[in-house]
């Protein structure tokens, strides 16, 4: 590839990046917006852990596991099948795979509602009145929402038919429809039927979500015809990956879990204070990431599947652009993390009390964005490359190093101690498969490094500039604090970034030049 054809290149991902980027955001804050609301109308109460804990199990555990088992399992399959065989057989081997995830989800949904009571009084095990009450409504509402399994199965396998042939913008809004329903529901219906009854929209959304990519799908001339033929090759090679990518995409829910399990032993209204925490930290970090994420998979896979030599060019500036993007925005939240809080969720039933803690939470997450960043990529990669033992291994050794240290610190740092945990078992995982893939793909060399260097001086000199701010303006006006912090750490980020000479800030100059000049 040469220097031109790369620069083009890198042009036209952090244009797809930047478009996608908006659409996930849109998506993120609509769901910002709805936890806000949840958790202003039943803050810490027994109904607000209850139904904290009750959607982040299959939110955040079934929902992530399938995802990235269909995402990371199949795609690289369909995209061997596209670019080595035709559309007809690709099509065909989608058709089954995605007869097969409808069924083992829909069987994964009975067995939760069967293991509800169980799930339920694992997470709640105290003995006192309040936790009794609230295992008996989790069990409930467990029952119900459980079903989201079986939509986010069938939504994700879609995605993968999309992605795979070059269409990203749909996928990246689809949780708007059930954030919109649910929002509506809050709005309107909420005083009148409560907790049953939002755990009951939240099953319809994702219901809904299922009908935008009907249209995109036919588009690219694919239509879903159930089929189950166990003995097809591609399918066999899928199901093969499927293990070790589980257990690779673990990491996040099972951390969560297991922190809101210490959590609920020690200080129970710190789940729902976690909870707002992590989603915060989710919209701010996940909406570049996954946007990243998304784009990058598919191409990686496509190069893969060509034995091409643009896999470690492709990889290595993906690694570059979310470095450039990440670590300053790290820094951002570190000083925003309680003015973010206080501005988003102190209303209703959420307290002062409760805003401090959510804040501390947000900050030591904060500084762990780069290693989600990282981990996300390189799993991405592993997988493209059909190489799922790796990201298995990391997995394991994080959530092991996430256990020892949420359960060890708790009693010491409280709501703190899971947010430090999760940063560093992330981190961990990101480094083991950076310096794994490295010995098998040259992904980190000189010029690399001294990209890295510059983007760090430019970070060390963005922080001072807040800290220097933080001291003189840090108590007026929540909102114009936020935004003269928003201001300064990006034209200080930005101008040293152009003085240093760093390739994401040149052609990302370029670009807003280029539109300025269109304005006009």
């Amino acid at each position: 590839m040469t220097k031109d054809n790369l620069g083009n290149s890198a042009k036209k991902n952090i244009k797809t990046v930047f478009f996608m980027m908006i659409f996930v955001l849109a998506a993120k804050l609509s769901g910002l917006l709805r936890n806000v609301l949840i958790t202003s109308y039943m803050g810490t109460s027994i109904e607000g852990q209850a139904f904290s804990l009750a959607s982040q199990i299959p939110v955040n555990f079934m929902d992530t596991v399938f995802a990235a088992a269909i995402s990371a399992s199949f795609i690289p399959v369909f995209n061997n099948y596209l670019e080595n065989k035709n559309h007809k057989d690709a099509f065909r081997l989608a058709n089954n795979f995605i007869t097969l995830m409808m069924l083992i989800s829909f069987v994964v949904c009975i067995i939760g509602v069967i293991s509800a009571p169980a799930i339920a009084n694992f997470h709640l095990s105290s003995s006192s009145e309040s936790s009794v009450e609230s295992a008996a409504l989790m069990t409930n509402l467990l029952m119900i929402l459980i079903f989201t399994v079986f939509t986010t199965t069938t939504a994700f396998s879609f995605i993968g038919v999309l992605q795979s042939l070059g269409s990203f913008y749909i996928p990246s809004i689809m949780s708007i429809i059930p954030n919109a329903v649910t929002l509506i529901y809050l709005f309107f219906f909420f005083n009148h039927f409560g907790v049953y009854g939002l755990a009951l929209t939240f099953v319809a959304g994702n219901f809904l979500q299922l009908i935008i990519f009907i249209r995109p799908l036919k588009k690219h001339g694919f239509i879903f015809r159930p089929a189950l033929r166990l003995s097809d090759a591609g399918l066999k090679q899928i199901l093969r990956l499927v293990p070790m990518v589980l257990i690779g995409a673990w990491l996040f829910p099972i951390n969560n879990m297991v922190n809101n399990w210490v959590l609920s032993n020690h200080i129970p209204e710190a789940i729902v204070e976690l909870a707002a925490a992590n989603t915060l930290y989710i919209v701010i970090t996940g909406f570049f990431v996954l946007s990243v994420a998304n784009l990058l998979f598919p191409k990686l896979s496509k190069e893969s599947a060509k034995n091409s030599s643009e896999f470690a060019i492709i990889l290595s500036q993906s690694i570059s652009i979310i470095t450039f993007f990440l670590i300053p925005m790290s820094i951002g939240l570190w000083f925003l993390r309680e003015p973010i809080v206080n501005l988003v969720y102190y209303r209703g039933e959420f307290s002062a009390e409760n805003i401090l803690n959510s804040a501390s939470a947000l900050g030591f997450l904060a500084i762990g964005m780069l290693g989600f960043g990282i981990t996300t990529i390189l799993g991405r990669a592993f997988f493209s490359l059909m190489n799922g033992k790796i990201p298995m291994i990391a997995s394991i050794i994080a959530i092991f190093i996430n256990f020892l240290l949420s359960y060890s610190l708790v009693n010491h740092l409280g709501i703190t101690s899971a947010a430090i945990a999760s940063t560093i078992s992330v981190s961990a995982a990101g480094l083991i498969m950076y310096v794994t893939l490295n010995k098998k793909i040259k992904i980190l060399t000189l010029g690399c490094l001294k990209n890295y260097f510059k983007i760090t001086l430019s970070a060390v000199i963005m922080y001072f500039v807040l800290f220097i701010i933080e001291r003189i303006f840090y108590n007026i006006n929540n909102i114009f604090y936020i935004t003269l912090i928003c201001l300064a750490g990006i034209m200080s980020y930005f101008f040293c970034a152009l003085i240093l000479n760093i390739h994401e800030a040149k052609i990302g100059k370029k670009l807003i030049t280029a539109w300025l000049r269109k304005e006009k």
